[in-house]
């Protein structure tokens, strides 16, 4: 073999420059990771029920979960923990199963299986621990504005990050949700003679949205279906408490004030003193780090042409660097290994035989 490729250079220099080709048009493809992708093999169902004690998130919630996971194929451990009104239950994949492509699935059926409280505020959340869900970026968005306007502004934002290639998800901390609040005044509900209940129930009834029949009519059929859902104060407003034949009336907004804000927050972010929003941004498993960053700086910039000049985001724990940090090292390494081998080898041998073994380490690589 070694006679056979000496007297045939040319096909060793074309075969070698195939490879080199090769090999650069791989590196240009590759995605470039922080840390590695993978699977932790591990399924965590969250609970949430305010105001209860750890004996009855256990004994009423907790416990039905568990005799339903016990029937599943493919659970390994599970481990539960109660807190003042929450509760986790931890789950470990056995790594030997058949079903692991449809085992968070059967997780969220035999969760919803369980026979639960009815009260509670929302559904147990099941969630697959997956390696490739790591944040890449943290943004800290802040502006001199209320509370309201800063979250539309971030939802905006969420929605713009979203659209971003290669991103797979936004997670806002400190994000609350919108709520309508009703304030009544007790000297004009004394002076109408209103109680503070009959506000209660006119609002309960009619914040709904529900299906309302079939109509006939000459086009044809027509589906109905009643939308009442609160959506600005004025909805609210406008709510008529009582009316007489002349059509006057007393209006909700005639002995309440109705106002846009936040649910009580329970964790407070700030930068410099300013209220804000904490923003993780996760790419895509088949993404590329780097330019995954890259995009989102290039979106950030155009922010304040969008939004105003008085926003300020700051970006932090930015993992693209330590993926820069550790490709510069790399190819410093390799720069510097390839001069050492050769200045090695020229000591010992004549130059083309040194050049051509040191040819060969970037053509192995």
């Amino acid at each position: 073999m070694i006679r056979f490729l000496v007297e045939r250079s040319l096909v060793v220099h074309l075969v070698s420059v195939f490879l080199i080709v090769l090999g650069i048009i791989a590196i240009a493809n590759i995605n470039r990771e922080a840390f590695p992708n993978v699977n932790l093999d591990k399924v965590q169902i969250e609970i949430a029920y305010p105001g209860s004690s750890p004996e009855e998130i256990e004994r009423i919630i907790i416990t039905p979960i568990e005799q339903e996971l016990r029937s599943l194929d493919g659970i390994d451990t599970m481990t539960s923990i109660a807190f003042p009104g929450s509760g986790r239950i931890n789950l470990e994949l056995d790594p030997d199963a058949t079903n692991r492509d449809r085992i968070v699935s059967d997780v969220q059926l035999a969760v919803d299986r369980a026979t639960l409280p009815g009260d509670m505020p929302e559904e147990p959340v099941v969630l697959e621990v997956d390696g490739k869900m790591i944040p890449i970026i943290q943004l800290a968005i802040s502006a001199p504005r209320d509370e309201v306007a800063l979250k539309r502004l971030v939802d905006d934002m969420e929605d713009e990050l979203l659209n971003i290639e290669g991103i797979a998800r936004v997670q806002i901390q400190g994000d609350r949700r919108a709520e309508l609040r009703v304030v009544a005044d007790p000297d004009k509900l004394r002076e109408h003679r209103i109680a503070i209940g009959e506000l209660a129930e006119l609002l309960e009834n009619w914040n709904v949205n529900a299906p309302g029949g079939d109509l006939e009519t000459p086009q044809g059929q027509r589906a109905i279906r009643i939308v009442g859902e609160y959506q600005r104060t004025q909805d609210i407003s406008e709510l008529v408490l009582r009316a007489n034949e002349l059509g006057e009336g007393i209006r909700l907004g005639d002995i309440a004030e109705v106002t846009e804000s936040l649910e009580e927050a329970d964790i407070y972010y700030d930068v410099s003193g300013t209220p804000a929003l904490n923003v993780i941004v996760m790419k895509k498993a088949e993404a590329d780090i780097i330019e995954a960053v890259d995009r989102i700086n290039a979106y950030l910039e155009t922010v304040p042409q969008r939004y105003g000049d008085d926003i300020q985001i700051e970006s932090f724990q930015d993992f693209s660097y330590f993926a820069k940090v550790r490709l510069g090292v790399l190819t410093n390494n390799a720069q510097v290994g390839l001069i050492l081998v050769f200045l090695s080898l020229i000591m010992f041998l004549r130059p083309s035989v040194a050049l051509t073994t040191t040819w060969g380490i970037p053509i192995s690589f």
